[in-house]
């Protein structure tokens, strides 16, 4: 009996991962690589050891992760390790086993301002427990750190949910120690994170920032979790690395909307939609909801095609490529 409930659940994580691993388009030569960067474990304040996420992600065909436990808010210490390496050296033998890219990060957890900032291919997070914010991050950057703030609209520390750009921030750009945002996090979006993305040009970032299990966060409601989608040479961390510092990013959340800068998230959408006359074929496993100047609204369901009346400009709804701007599609030519 036991043998035969080992292998249902062997077969039934196998055919999930296969049923989670949405189909997105590579574009311009480069591979589309599906990305968390934004995830907890029982060694912060998660729910979960490491090697679940791993699983986890593997399940869910996702080619990257980044292990960011917090750095100052340790719930369990009396129970796990203070070492803040230790949930990326617990994950990493498995993601290596698994051949998932599992990469070294932390999360910066301060109040606003500055708020909270994720750090990615840190060498050593334990040099970055200092008290001070920017000597902190500064001990991250010397350490080759990708640096991204996440969730700037979260209720708990904007109760109205305007994301609000503070000294601290300007400071971070002036120096070049701030790298990209969050435009996506868990179920949240933050239109205005575009505003500053496209001034600063820094890149786009979606993460699920998870705690507990994928099952029961993302995978009941929804067919993914909200992901960044990195446009890099090859399936390697240091390709990873390279892209996200070039800006080639996209969030995508867990509700199907698509952000990023015009002239990528433009190359993108043309990957996914084939458009011949006024007929769209969508190559990806993404929806897109298409609206005309009248507010007719069509939906180009994920490989389905759809014949479009003859207008020739029609507004991606669930694209953004500004704070108020959605992509535009145009048919016809």
């Amino acid at each position: 009996m036991k043998l035969k409930t080992t292998l249902k659940t062997f077969f039934l994580l196998a055919f999930t991962g296969l049923l989670l691993a949405q189909i997105v388009p590579d574009i311009d030569g480069y591979k589309t690589l599906k990305c968390d960067f934004h995830m907890h474990t029982i060694f912060s304040d998660g729910l979960v050891w490491p090697t679940i996420r791993v699983d986890e992600a593997i399940n869910e065909g996702l080619d990257a992760i980044a292990l960011t436990d917090h750095l100052e808010y340790l719930p369990h210490k009396k129970y796990v390790s203070t070492d803040m390496n230790a949930s990326f050296e617990i994950a990493k033998k498995r993601a290596n086993f698994k051949k998932l890219i599992c990469i070294r990060g932390a999360e910066f957890t301060r109040w606003m301002p500055p708020g909270h900032f994720n750090a990615l291919f840190i060498q050593d997070a334990n040099k970055l427990l200092i008290n001070d914010f920017l000597p902190a991050i500064e001990e991250a950057i010397s350490q080759g750190a990708f640096i991204f703030w996440n969730h700037p609209g979260w209720i708990v520390h904007q109760p109205d949910k305007v994301v609000r750009w503070y000294d601290v921030h300007q400071t971070m750009v002036d120096r070049g120690w701030l790298h990209g945002i969050e435009f996506a996090n868990y179920h949240e979006h933050y239109n205005a994170v575009l505003e500053y993305t496209n001034k600063y040009d820094l890149a786009v970032l979606g993460n699920s920032d998870i705690h507990g299990m994928a099952h029961e966060v993302f995978l009941k409601d929804h067919a993914h979790r909200t992901l960044t989608l990195v446009f890099a040479e090859n399936k390697t961390e240091k390709a990873v690395k390279e892209a996200l510092f070039a800006k080639r990013s996209i969030a995508l959340s867990d509700d199907d909307i698509l952000a990023g800068p015009k002239e990528l998230v433009d190359k993108f959408i043309h990957a996914c939609i084939q458009i011949k006359g006024y007929t769209l074929t969508n190559l990806s496993e993404i929806p897109f909801s298409l609206e005309n100047n009248t507010g007719e609204t069509y939906v180009l369901e994920p490989l389905g095609s759809l014949t479009m009346p003859n207008e020739d400009e029609w507004n991606i709804k669930n694209v953004w490529i500004n704070k108020n701007e959605h992509l535009k599609l145009l048919l016809g030519h």
